[in-house]
């Protein structure tokens, strides 16, 4: 790999065989383009410790050539064997690294905040009783209410399960719960279990019904902020800009509710007939998720001025910190340089218009290295920082399909290079391929 410096994202998880997998993503600057690639799958055949993860790449890096001084940037689950202080995988590559920015998966951070205690949780608890006793009581009662829905044409076909490994399902099972629920009390009144009488009377309670849509309403944003931090190509510049953007929106969340206006509270807005029942558990939740989001981002061990350098180096300030904070992030950079080199940046219309048009990640790629060497290799370094392991996850969802059941005699070698040809973005010549081989015609 010739790249000056790179991202590095670790995650780890079981597959079928029950051996731990580590899975190592990079992503770093080609010379043409920003690559999100599997670097390497490793297994780990006994404990999954900081220290035996450490060597465990350590080694890999070395048996590949790879420097692992070059790694700007290594983003994990948050695991203690990862984040430890003194023998954590963090710790003991920063020890090797010093320029090194660890940082905890920005998506598992914004599922953190957002986790549920006291009368909400008890809410929660009682909404997934009531879907277990319709969907798992037996195969005939699970029957019995589908039917019933088909027959009453309702919204949903069916309710869903909540998982917490799955981010999403908790604001799923809670819309499809709220949006039933005249047929969820049409289905428990026609039960003749015993416990339907404790679940209908808890269903037709005013108040635990506002919980419950107040949950569904603030999941659904929830939901919408967890999708838009997951996939490809997302530097830590664009989830932290998202995760910004919702800690403004948990401001219009907290006023919508003093005022009782509901606006971003639909489901909730039907269920009540009163501002009146829009309860402390409610606000209180609301300004628990804002401190939550606050403390992790203001704790977050990363370069705000930088990132707004690289978003927009044209309105930048060129006088205080910047050249300095520069310097700290690539050491080898001129920092007098980087200064001119931003000026004569920003005396340039055209380029101003290339970075509106193209975007950022365009924009520095195509910017001349020669002409502005320093302010490049700061913005090249920033860009290929990941935010999150959504790369690595992502990975496991094939390790799963390729390695299954009916495939579980697969070598962990092999398992590597199956998942390596799934994943990787390079696409082959064929053209190119078919032109250097020859065809041996039978005698």
């Amino acid at each position: 790999m010739k790249a000056d410096t790179m991202s590095i994202a670790v995650d780890e998880s079981t597959d079928k065989t029950d051996t731990a997998q580590l899975c190592i993503y990079v992503r770093f600057f080609d010379g043409k383009c920003f690559r999100e690639e599997l670097l390497g799958l490793l297994p780990l055949e006994g404990h999954t410790t900081g220290d035996i993860v450490f060597g465990k790449i350590s080694a890999f890096f070395k048996d590949s050539g790879l420097d692992m001084k070059r790694v700007c940037m290594l983003v994990t689950d948050g695991a203690p064997s990862m984040t430890g202080k003194v023998n954590g995988l963090a710790a003991r590559w920063s020890a090797v690294a010093p320029q090194l920015i660890s940082l905890h998966c920005i998506v598992h951070q914004a599922v953190l905040c957002a986790k549920l205690s006291g009368a909400l949780k008890t809410t929660m608890d009682s909404v997934m009783a009531i879907i277990n006793f319709i969907r798992s009581t037996s195969s005939l009662h699970h029957r019995l209410f589908r039917m019933l829905l088909s027959e009453m044409s309702a919204e949903h076909h069916d309710l869903l399960l909540h998982n917490d490994v799955r981010w999403l399902s908790k604001g799923k099972a809670l819309e499809c719960f709220c949006g039933l629920r005249e047929e969820i009390i049409t289905f428990l009144r026609g039960s003749k279990q015993k416990k339907a009488e404790t679940h209908l009377s808890r269903i037709l309670d005013d108040n635990f019904m506002a919980d419950a849509c107040f949950l569904s309403d603030i999941f659904k944003h929830l939901n919408d902020l967890n999708l838009g931090l997951q996939g490809r190509d997302k530097t830590v510049i664009d989830l932290v800009e998202q995760m910004r953007a919702f800690q403004v929106k948990l401001d219009l969340f907290a006023n919508d509710l003093s005022t009782g206006r509901m606006l971003h509270f639909p489901t909730l807005r039907k269920c009540i007939s009163s501002p009146t029942q829009i309860t402390d558990v409610m606000t209180d939740f609301i300004a628990m998720l804002k401190n939550n989001f606050a403390g992790r981002l203001d704790g977050l061990d990363l370069p705000t001025e930088l990132a707004v350098f690289v978003r927009d180096p044209f309105t930048v300030a060129i006088e205080g910190d910047l050249s300095a904070r520069a310097k700290k992030l690539v050491p080898s950079i001129d920092e007098g340089k980087f200064t001119l080199e931003l000026v004569d940046m920003q005396s340039s219309v055209t380029m101003a218009q290339e970075l509106s048009t193209n975007g950022p990640a365009m924009f520095w790629t195509d910017v001349n290295a020669h002409q502005f060497p320093n302010i490049k290799k700061v913005a090249i370094v920033m860009l290929s920082m990941f935010g999150s392991t959504y790369t690595c996850e992502s990975s496991f969802s094939h390790m799963n399909s390729i390695k299954s059941n009916s495939r579980c005699s697969l070598t962990d070698h092999t398992l590597h290079q199956c998942l390596r040809i799934a994943l990787t973005t390079y696409e082959p010549k064929v053209t190119a391929l078919v032109q250097n081989k020859k065809c041996h015609f039978s005698h």
